[in-house]
């Protein structure tokens, strides 16, 4: 065995003084490269990091190892306890004959890794969706919910290279993060046909969905769900982590509270720090931000600020009941999208909220708000008295004034509003495009009524949601947006 290919002998990732006293550090014995004599090594596990030093220096790091591609297996005889780990091909073995000491770290290395146990570990229960997900439940008796990812393979090997390097990212991203309103991440399991990822079990609804549309929500309740959602993605941005498909589709309420909310899917999620990463053209059309979509023309790599524009998009989607962007045709939509120019309808909704939604959703990412900022927006000052129902059905622009009869009087929002909050608003950003000035209009209401939820089976033309599996969806990432946007003759 070659150690030095298995570890990485360069580069030791540095880590804070948080994550340090998080550490733990345990003597093994390792049998010898050359004369397979045992010799005691000093292992350090943090965050999803595996190290090694001689015994008793644990600042000189030799060796590290990022164990989200590492497969571990373990394995007790008489009363010796080891523990294989598998990289680059390469394998090392630890042993030890302290038993606690072997599960702590068989039951830490378990989450960090990816196993092939499943079989033996699981036992499936319902089909949830279209099929790539179901119910299980552990030896335990613990309930999960299991995505299948069948390994399909390319003719072309640069595709399968990114979606072997998308479904690393994918673990990688769960894994660093912990935070309550972000879908955890329990273990990782392969079999010869199938990647399996265990995570929590959700009991509750997605955001916009027939059983959420009946609840009544408090105005209370709306702005612990931004103030929620806004924590879980500056907790992804410090973690170097964007999302880059944000939207309601992939924001479930534990227990049908819309103050819990959870966000999942982390299919297309990336460390901003990565150069090159998979599908940088990727996401939902009538979501994704504006450089994301324009990424091929462009080649200018983006930030966690993506994420800020979906989000912002996705608060007015659950407000008003439709998609600014989305129209009958998909082309129209990307081009709209890639404008990211709206107008908001008349409500009865602060203009606080609206002006927070308009600094989430600026065109270009210098002028857009960061999520720590959008937490200090005056918005959370006030109160948010009106209540809440979420729309069962997204619907176009055409649609919702089909269905709703309102006075209003057109005025531009995005120098009026910032001029109106510009004394009290603590957050500082670049002065505006002269393009990107007009690409915000809102519309203030003479007609205080609330909005009347529209009853789905009333419209000639509702446009699902498709569920599709995990590489197809990457695959649509990656060739729908090219597609649809050759076919665009538009001078952005």
């Amino acid at each position: 065995m070659n150690s030095g290919k298995f570890w990485n002998n360069q580069n030791i990732p540095q880590f804070d003084h948080n994550e340090t006293q998080k550490v733990i550090i345990s003597n093994f014995y390792k049998f010898g490269k050359r004369l397979g004599q045992k010799c005691l090594r000093q292992y350090i596990l943090i965050r999803q990091y595996l190290l090694y030093s001689d015994v008793g220096n644990f600042k000189n790091i030799k060796g590290s190892v990022k164990l989200d591609s590492v497969y571990a297996q373990f394995q007790i005889s008489n009363s010796d306890c080891q523990i294989y780990l598998k990289n680059n091909g390469f394998q090392i073995v630890l042993c030890t004959d302290d038993t606690n000491q072997y599960q702590l770290w068989a039951k830490l290395l378990s989450n960090c890794c990816i196993l092939n146990t499943f079989n033996e570990d699981i036992i499936l229960g319902k089909l949830i969706g279209n099929g790539s997900f179901s119910t299980g439940r552990n030896k335990e008796g613990h309930l999960f919910a299991i995505k299948a990812i069948p390994k399909k393979k390319s003719k072309l090997q640069t595709i399968n290279k990114q979606y072997e390097e998308q479904l690393l990212s994918e673990i990688s991203s769960l894994r660093e993060l912990d935070h309550e309103n972000i879908l955890k991440l329990h273990r990782v399991y392969e079999t010869t046909e199938k990647l399996y990822l265990v995570t929590e079990f959700i009991h509750g609804y997605e955001l916009i969905s027939k059983a959420a549309s009946k609840l009544i929500y408090q105005g209370s309740e709306m702005k612990s769900f931004i103030h929620q959602m806004l924590l879980a993605i500056k907790d992804m941005h410090e973690h170097n982590i964007m999302h880059r498909d944000i939207k309601p589709q992939n924001i479930m309420l534990k227990n049908g509270q819309l103050s819990q909310p959870c966000l999942i899917d982390f299919g297309l999620a990336v460390s901003t720090k990565k150069k090159g990463f998979p599908f940088p053209s990727c996401g939902s059309p009538g979501y994704s931000a504006p450089e994301i979509i324009r990424f091929d023309e462009t080649k200018k790599e983006y930030s966690g600020k993506c994420d800020i524009f979906s989000f912002g998009i996705t608060l007015l989607v659950i407000l008003y009941g439709f998609n600014p962007f989305k129209a009958q045709d998909q082309k129209q939509t990307i081009k709209k999208n890639a404008n990211a120019y709206f107008e908001f309808p008349s409500s009865i909704y602060p203009q606080e909220l609206e002006h927070l939604i308009l600094q989430m959703t600026k065109k270009y990412p210098k002028d857009r708000i960061t999520a720590e900022q959008a937490l200090n927006h005056p918005f959370f000052q006030i109160k948010l008295s009106q209540t809440i129902q979420l729309p069962k059905a997204i619907l176009t622009k055409q649609q919702y004034e089909m269905n709703k009869n309102y006075n209003n009087i057109n005025v531009h929002a995005s120098l009026e509003m910032d001029r109106e909050f510009g004394l009290n608003y603590g957050i500082q950003l670049s002065s505006c495009s002269p393009q990107n000035n007009k690409n915000r209009t809102c519309t203030l209401s003479s007609n205080p009524n609330k909005l009347q939820q529209i009853d789905e089976f009333q419209l000639d033309c509702v446009e699902e949601s498709i569920d599709i599996t995990h590489l197809d969806k990457l695959k649509m990432g990656q060739r729908h947006f090219c597609k649809q946007k050759s076919q665009i003759n538009v001078q952005f």
